[in-house]
C-alpha cells in the first residue's frame, strides 16, 4: 500500500490531492516528503475570515511538518495560493494541515 493511499483513507482533504512522494536520506537523517496540490476546481479559503475567494497567485513552495510515520518525519510540500478576499484584501489561503499557518521554506 502506498503512502498516498493510506493518507487518502485516513486524512483526506477534499480540495487537495497528494502528489509525488519520496524518502530523503542525508547522512544518518531521513524523512519523507510528500507533494500536495490544490484541485483545479477548488477555491482557496481566506486565512483571515474563512470565506472562499478567488485565487490571486501562488507563493513559493513551503514545507509543512506533518505527523511522523514509523518514527520517520513527514513533510508536506505545498505552494500556498493567495486569496483576493473582499473583506481582508490579499491574504494567504488557509490549509487544513496547518492551523496557525506557521510556514517554513522548502529546502
Amino acid at each position: 500500500m502506498h503512502l498516498k493511499t493510506i493518507l487518502n483513507r485516513v486524512e483526506r482533504h477534499k480540495s487537495y490531492v497528494y502528489g509525488k512522494q519520496r524518502l530523503v536520506e542525508e547522512g544518518s537523517e531521513r524523512w519523507i516528503e510528500l507533494e500536495v496540490r490544490s484541485r483545479a476546481n477548488g477555491r482557496p479559503i481566506c486565512s483571515g475570515c474563512g470565506q472562499a475567494g478567488p485565487g490571486y497567485d501562488r507563493l513559493p513552495k513551503r514545507r509543512f511538518e506533518y505527523v511522523p510515520l514509523w518514527a520517520i518525519p513527514v513533510f508536506l510540500l505545498y505552494a500556498l495560493r493567495r486569496v483576493d478576499c473582499a473583506r481582508c484584501g490579499v491574504t494567504a489561503e488557509q490549509v487544513p494541515w496547518c492551523e496557525a499557518n506557521f510556514l517554513s521554506p522548502a529546502s
